[in-house]
């Protein structure tokens, strides 16, 4: 009677043993299952058109399509291990960070557009914000820098260092707004003909 109970003592306490581990690997899985970086400052960068670097096994990466297969958990690139996202003023400065940290920095050749389409953005009057042939669509209100804790000029600090009141800013805008400013971003700026 004494050995079976002591089986199914043992049997018992495997069991729990088992059922301890799953649940301990489930957990993990969870944790890993979301991106380690900060979501809105990845998408502020991207949709501003800055640059970025990575390294990869030694290799250096500079592409949002690398740093997306290597951040969201779906991608059969993901890798935990990148799970900061920094940003810097300039190419030079983004250099030497360790492995683990994605850099990104505005765009030396399209900064100056990328400000003036955020200024362009935020001296929009009342009756320019919305869509042509439907005043009513797609509108907002009038804004200022200020409301969002920012100063006229808007400067390559405040894109950097400020990022998350130039994102709020730039979350107001209409998509169209959106549009100009992430097109500045990548290829120039021209003022738009609404």
């Amino acid at each position: 009677m004494a050995t079976k109970n002591k089986r199914i003592t043992m049997l018992v306490i495997s069991i729990l043993f088992v059922a301890v581990i799953v649940i301990m690997i489930g957990r993990n899985q969870e944790r890993v299952a979301q991106p380690m970086i900060n979501m809105d400052k990845y998408s502020y960068a991207n949709l501003l058109s800055f640059e970025v670097r990575m390294t990869i096994n030694g290799y250096v990466f500079q592409s949002w399509t690398s740093v997306q297969d290597s951040i969201l958990p779906g991608s059969r690139f993901f890798d935990p291990s990148f799970n900061e996202l920094v940003f810097v003023h300039n190419e030079a400065e983004s250099r030497g960070f360790p492995d683990n940290v994605i850099v990104a920095w505005p765009r030396e050749r399209t900064i100056e557009g990328l400000i003036a389409s955020i200024h362009w953005a935020v001296n929009r009057q009342d009756g320019e914000i919305g869509v042509r042939g439907n005043p009513i669509a797609l509108r907002r209100p009038v804004v200022t820098l200020e409301e969002f804790g920012l100063t006229y000029p808007l400067t390559v600090e405040d894109l950097v260092s400020n990022w998350e009141k130039v994102f709020a800013l730039f979350r107001v805008f209409t998509p169209f707004e959106q549009s100009v400013i992430s097109d500045a971003g990548s290829m120039g700026w021209e003022k738009p003909e609404d």
